[in-house]
C-alpha cells in the first residue's frame, strides 16, 4: 500500500505512467482509499479471528486456573457468595463479575465462561484499528488488524476464561481515547484494566506517552483522577469483603513474591523470547520483523532529526512524520522495557503474561510490511508494489491460523490434558463415602479429608480418606511413568481447623494395563506453607 508522510491516505497514482502499468497504479491507489475496501478489510479480520477460535473454545477443557476463576464467577452468579468472602481470590474483581453476568445470561457452562474472552478479543480487533488509523492511517490500521486476527495468541487466547483478554481490551480502548484526546476516558478504561487484572496498570505510561505525542491538549489530572476513581472501586470492594488477605496480598502469597533476581533474568528473557514467536507462528514474519524494525527506527531517527527530505517535505507533514516516529519508538521502548521487568523480577514464564504484547507487535510490524510504500511513494509502480508485498506477507498467516485452530501451537488455555474430566468427576461421584484411596505421601498440613470440585455446575463429590502406605508409592510412580496423560481435575482439600485458607489441587488421571487407574494430586498450598506445591499419585482399584 503506498501512503503519503500522513499515513492517512495514500498518494495519488503517478501520473508519469502509461497503458497497463497505469491501470495498475489507479487499482491499487482505489484498492487503498476506498472505504469499501476498510469495511471489507475488518470484515474478513473479525471472521477469521472469530473462526479460528471457534474450534478450540470447544474442544479444550478448562485450564486449571480458568476452573478456579470460573467457580469464582459461578459463586458470584448463584448468589452463593456475592463478594467472593469465602474465596481466596488474588485478583481484581470485574472480570469475575462479568463473567457472572454470562453465566446468568447463558447458563452455567465452560463455554458461558468463556464468551466475555471472546467478546473483548473480537472488539481488540476492531480497536487495534482504530489505534492504528489514528496513529499512523488507515492502511496501518488495517493490516494490524490482520495481523492481530491472524496471530496464535490471540487465536488461542479468545476462547479461555483467563483474565488477560479482556485486560487488553481495556487497555487498547484506554490508549485509543490517550490517543484522541479523551484523557478522561483514557483514565477509566485503564482504571478497568487495572481493576481485571493488576497487570494492566504496567500499560499506563504506554497511554500516558503515545497521548501526549499525538495530542495537542494534555489533560493529566482528568486522567489521574478517573484512573484513581476507578481503582478505589476494587479496594471498596476488598473492604466489604471483610477478608484478610487482601486480594493484592493474596497475589503475592499465591505467587511467592517477587524478588528482584539478576542470575536468572536472561534466562527468563530468552523464554519470554522463545514464546513471542507465536505472535505470529510464522518464522518467516518473525524474521521481517527482526530485519525490519531496526530499519523502521532508523528511519524513525532521520525524521526525528529533521535530515530526511524523503519522508517529509513541509513542515505541516514533518510534524506528523515526527509524531509518528515517537509513536515507533515509545512503543519500542515499553515493549522491551517490559520484557526486560518481568525477567529482571522472576514472573513465571507463562504466556497469558505476553498477551498483552501482541497487538503492540502486530502494530510494529504492519509499520515494517508498509515501510516500503513509504519508502518507494516517488517511484513508478510504488504504490503496486507496496500492495504486492503486504499481500504477499500476510499469506504467511495462513499456516499459523490453522495450527491455531486446531490447537497445534503451545500457547493459551490447555491442550487436551483435561479431556476426560467428567470421567473422574463421575467416578468419584460413585465412590462410596470414607472409601480408602492410597497415595503415595501427603503433603505437609494436608488433612486426610478430601473434596473435589468438578467443571461448572457438577454435583458436588463425596469424600475418599487418603492413607499413605510406602509399598504402593514405587508401584504407583512406575505406572506413572509408563502411562500417557489422560485428564486433571481441578479441586479443593479441606485443612485442619485452624487453617483458614484451603490449598488449591489438580487431579490427573492415567490409566494402566497392569495396576487399574491412577490419579496424579498435584497440592498448591497457602497456608501454612505458602508457595509449597506437592505431587503425589494415588492408586485407585477398579
Amino acid at each position: 500500500m503506498q501512503f503519503s508522510s500522513v499515513g492517512e491516505l495514500p498518494t495519488p497514482p503517478n501520473r508519469g505512467l502509461s497503458g497497463r502499468w497505469a491501470v495498475l497504479e489507479r487499482l491499487a491507489h482505489q484498492l487503498t482509499t476506498s472505504p469499501r475496501t476498510t469495511v471489507l478489510a475488518l470484515t474478513v479480520a473479525i471472521v477469521v479471528g472469530l473462526l479460528a477460535s471457534l474450534g478450540p473454545l470447544t474442544a479444550n477443557r478448562l485450564h486449571r486456573d480458568e476452573a478456579i476463576y470460573s467457580s469464582w464467577g459461578l459463586d458470584i452468579a448463584s448468589g452463593r457468595d456475592l463478594l467472593l468472602s469465602a474465596s481466596p481470590v488474588d485478583k481484581p474483581p470485574l472480570f469475575f463479575y462479568i463473567q457472572a453476568l454470562s453465566f446468568l445470561l447463558f447458563g452455567p457452562s465452560e463455554v458461558a465462561a468463556r464468551i466475555p474472552s471472546l467478546t473483548a478479543s473480537v472488539i481488540s480487533l476492531g480497536l487495534i484499528y482504530l489505534l492504528g488509523r489514528s496513529l499512523y492511517g488507515r492502511g496501518v490500521g488495517l493490516v494490524a488488524a490482520l495481523l492481530l486476527a491472524a496471530s496464535p495468541f490471540a487465536i488461542l487466547f479468545a476462547p479461555t476464561a483467563f483474565t488477560d483478554p479482556l485486560m487488553v481490551t481495556w487497555v487498547l480502548a484506554g490508549c485509543l481515547a490517550a490517543v484522541r484526546g479523551g484523557w478522561g476516558w483514557a483514565g477509566l478504561f485503564l482504571g478497568l484494566a487495572a481493576i481485571t487484572k493488576q497487570q494492566g496498570v504496567f500499560f499506563v505510561p504506554l497511554a500516558l506517552g503515545l497521548g501526549l505525542v499525538s495530542s495537542t491538549k494534555s489533560r493529566i489530572p482528568s486522567f489521574v483522577l478517573t484512573f484513581l476513581v476507578v481503582l478505589g472501586l476494587a479496594f471498596a470492594w476488598d473492604i466489604a469483603r471483610a477478608r484478610e488477605p487482601g486480594f493484592l496480598a493474596q497475589s503475592l502469597i499465591s505467587y511467592g513474591g517477587l524478588p528482584l533476581s539478576l542470575w536468572s533474568a536472561w534466562e527468563h528473557l530468552l523464554s519470554f523470547g522463545s514464546l513471542l514467536q507465536y505472535g505470529t507462528g510464522s518464522n518467516v514474519l518473525n524474521t521481517v520483523l527482526a530485519i525490519g524494525l531496526p530499519l523502521l527506527l532508523a528511519v524513525d531517527s532521520l525524521t526525528l532529526l529533521g535530515r530526511s527530505r524523503a519522508l517529509s517535505r513541509t513542515s505541516n507533514l514533518s510534524g506528523r512524520g515526527s509524531r509518528q516516529a515517537q509513536a515507533d519508538l515509545i512503543v519500542v521502548v515499553f515493549t522491551s522495557l517490559f520484557l526486560v521487568g518481568h525477567s529482571l523480577f522472576a514472573f513465571a514464564v507463562w504466556d497469558r503474561y505476553l498477551l498483552g504484547l501482541i497487538p503492540w507487535l502486530a502494530l510494529l510490524l504492519a509499520r515494517v510490511l508498509t515501510l516500503p510504500s513509504r519508502l518507494l511513494r516517488d517511484s513508478p509502480l510504488g504504490g503496486v508494489l507496496g500492495l504486492v508485498f503486504v499481500l504477499a506477507m500476510l499469506t504467511f498467516t495462513l499456516r499459523p491460523i490453522r495450527d491455531a485452530a486446531a490447537s497445534r501451537l503451545p500457547v493459551g488455555g490447555d491442550h487436551g490434558a483435561y479431556q476426560g474430566i467428567e470421567q473422574v468427576a463421575n467416578y468419584f461421584q460413585a465412590v462410596p463415602a470414607d472409601t480408602t484411596i492410597w497415595p503415595a505421601r501427603r503433603p505437609p498440613g494436608l488433612a486426610p479429608g478430601v473434596t473435589s470440585s468438578f467443571p461448572v455446575g457438577a454435583r458436588p463429590p463425596r469424600r475418599v480418606w487418603p492413607w499413605p502406605t510406602p509399598a504402593w508409592s514405587c508401584a504407583t510412580w512406575r505406572a506413572l511413568s509408563e502411562t500417557t496423560a489422560a485428564s486433571h481435575l481441578s479441586s479443593t482439600a479441606l485443612r485442619k481447623p485452624h487453617d483458614t485458607q484451603p490449598p488449591r489441587l489438580s487431579w490427573r488421571r492415567a490409566a494402566h494395563r497392569r495396576l487399574g487407574s491412577c490419579l496424579l494430586l498435584e497440592a498448591d498450598l497457602y497456608q501454612p506453607h505458602p508457595g509449597r506445591c506437592g505431587l503425589f499419585p494415588v492408586f485407585l482399584p477398579v
